[in-house]
């Protein structure tokens, strides 16, 4: 259990460090010119004003399929949430 622990308390940094690589430094799509920036759109309408009107699920995508330290983001956070989840279940288990 300790170092079930200790591997979680190990991927808390891992996750911040990685999430704001990754999804922060993606939104800079938010300030290309709108010729680059249409075609990566998904969700998004075509026909918005700005590039700074992108979804956040937009980002996401865009962040997945152009930086694959996002992929680190997205395991070392599920398993973040799954332990807590896991620690949760056996503290209420009776």
């Amino acid at each position: 259990m300790k170092k079930w622990l200790g591997l979680w308390i190990f991927c808390i940094p891992i996750f911040i460090i990685s999430f704001i690589y990754s999804f922060f430094i993606t939104s800079k799509v938010a300030y290309l010119p709108q010729s680059e920036c249409k075609p990566m759109f998904i969700f998004t309408p075509q026909d918005v004003q700005y590039c700074s009107e992108i979804y956040p699920i937009d980002i996401f995508l865009i962040s997945l399929k152009t930086e694959p330290l996002s992929y680190i983001c997205l395991i070392s956070g599920l398993y973040l949430i799954g332990f807590i989840i896991y620690l949760l279940k056996k503290i209420l288990k009776p």
